[in-house]
């Protein structure tokens, strides 16, 4: 599963990266005249004109650059250049992402699994009253619940799948998608967003409850762990 993990994490940057370059170029055509798309010659009398063309609805509308004369239109021709690249590349990107967001989905699925040769254990407690017992072996996930108040309890069922307890740890964590979640991650020594391996770190407390997970040979108690107040 290593190989995979280290393949999400990989796609997962191309992804961001082909986001942040979509967004900058679309900054970068908000400042460009919508609609631009051409430069006419206009006769009136004996001299000639540059103008801005370019399409209003049905209408087309144009405006006066000034005398054709040399570089006069230069830099409303490199706008309309500059604007076409971009609008070209923005369309690359989009496809890109729509391909890549496919690909990322998908080795998530596998890069957030513990590998299936991984078999462990943990316990899930609120504040110092066992809540429930996981064992995992191989791709069976067995929990023993000792609390059933769903206040005091994560789990639903007694037998789940791999993805259904990363998803039920994942409630634990922080949130994904927040901007600092690279950063903090790396400060943890984790190497990707994996659920398991976050509330390994974190024991998976929140504000919000007085639940939290213990791995074996923890020697700790709620005093230790719980951040929303002292028990």
């Amino acid at each position: 599963m290593e190989e995979i993990r280290n393949l999400y994490i990989e796609e997962k940057k191309k992804y961001d990266k082909y986001v942040s370059d979509l967004e900058e170029i679309e900054a970068r055509l908000c400042a460009y005249a919508k609609g631009l798309n051409s430069i006419v010659v206009k006769s009136i009398g004996d001299n000639k004109y540059y103008y801005k063309q370019w399409r209003d609805g049905e209408k087309v509308k144009s405006q006066l650059i000034g005398k054709a004369e040399p570089s006069v239109a230069a830099d409303i021709e490199n706008e309309i250049v500059t604007r076409k690249q971009l609008e070209k590349k923005k369309a690359e990107l989009t496809i890109l992402i729509k391909v890549k967001k496919k690909e990322v989905e998908e080795l998530r699925k596998y890069a957030l699994e513990p590998s299936i040769e991984e078999d462990f254990t943990f316990e899930v407690f609120w504040k110092n009253e066992l809540s429930a017992r996981v064992s995992v072996r191989k791709n069976q996930v067995h929990v023993s619940r000792y609390i059933k108040n769903p206040v005091r309890q994560i789990f639903h069922a007694n037998k789940i799948s791999r993805n259904q307890l990363m998803e039920t740890l994942k409630l634990r964590c922080l949130e994904e998608g927040r901007p600092d979640i690279n950063e903090w991650l790396k400060y943890r020594g984790i190497s990707s967003y994996n659920p398991l391996e976050i509330v390994k770190k974190t024991h998976g407390v929140s504000y919000n409850d007085y639940i939290w997970i213990r791995f074996p040979g923890e020697n700790l108690k709620a005093e230790d762990v719980l951040v929303r107040e002292r028990v």
